[in-house]
């Protein structure tokens, strides 16, 4: 929790009136090396959706994904005619 506080990954916030917290896990994994040693350990957290409503809990499932075939050829593409390149989070 503390480096996501750090990193700025999110901001908690209190719930609505209207809608219910989503409940949610942590996975924990080990990846290991060829040669069985650990090369490191996986967190993540993963949200049980099923639990919400449409239209009570969301009101869209759109999730905006690109190739890194497209996200190479637009560096590319942008480099070649000097332009400037930002990131925008929705």
């Amino acid at each position: 929790m503390q480096m996501f506080a750090a990193n700025d990954t999110w901001d908690l916030v209190d719930p609505s009136k209207h809608s219910k917290p989503i409940i949610c896990k942590w996975i924990y994994k080990i990846k290991y090396n060829d040669n069985s040693s650990i090369n490191r350990y996986n967190a993540r957290l993963v949200a049980k959706g099923y639990t919400q409503t449409h239209d009570i809990d969301y009101d869209e499932t759109f999730v905006p994904v690109a190739q890194m075939t497209t996200v190479h050829v637009v560096l590319a593409f942008s480099t070649a005619n000097g332009w400037h390149i930002h990131q925008r989070w929705m």
